[in-house]
């Protein structure tokens, strides 16, 4: 059957699609794809209503702040978080901060326009392989009709030529003639 838009169906894939942008971290992704032929990880950038800001130090911890809001953005719940050591033994931290309204509007904008062009082409091929799949069996009932009608148009012409061949080759009721014996000549 053909398919429309169905816009509950859409409004729930942008929202899932804005859900998972806004709560995605931005930055290289070194498990984004893998390479069809040698299964390697393909690095990749993500893009994320989340963006992190390195901290090298604890003591480096309130100027990453400071620039992070200068720049818009605004604390994420995780706040700061220890990703590890230095070399030294020092901690080393991360600042998760949320990107400012106006980035994160045009990226949910695209997101919205990129999610509905999706669905609409999922659509519209569905709707071709239906109707491709529908004209299919149209044209295979009609070929298997013209078959019966070709196969009961030549038994029946079969039927008539074989009736006339075996009328003209049925041997004949032969007529009896009279056999006349010749009368035995005298010497």
């Amino acid at each position: 059957m053909l398919k429309s838009v169905d816009t509950t169906e859409l409004a729930r894939r942008i929202a899932e699609a804005q859900a998972l942008y806004k709560d995605r971290k931005s930055g290289i992704d070194h498990y984004a794809e893998v390479d069809p032929v040698s299964g390697r990880p393909i690095s990749k950038y993500i893009d994320g209503g989340v963006e992190t800001f390195p901290v090298p130090s604890a003591f480096e911890v309130l100027p990453v702040y400071l620039e992070a809001m200068a720049a818009g953005n605004t604390l994420h719940q995780l706040g700061l978080v220890q990703v590890g050591l230095d070399f030294h033994g020092n901690p080393q931290f991360e600042l998760y901060t949320h990107r400012p309204a106006q980035v994160q509007k045009l990226a949910l904008d695209k997101i919205a326009a990129d999610v509905t062009a999706q669905y609409t082409k999922e659509i519209q091929e569905h709707n071709a392989a239906f109707i491709e799949s529908e004209v299919q069996a149209r044209v295979n009932i009609e070929a298997r009709r013209l078959e019966r009608e070709l196969a009961e148009v030549a038994a029946k012409r079969r039927a008539e030529i074989e009736a006339e061949v075996r009328a003209t080759y049925t041997p004949q009721p032969v007529e009896e003639v009279a056999k006349v014996t010749p009368a035995r000549a005298r010497r």
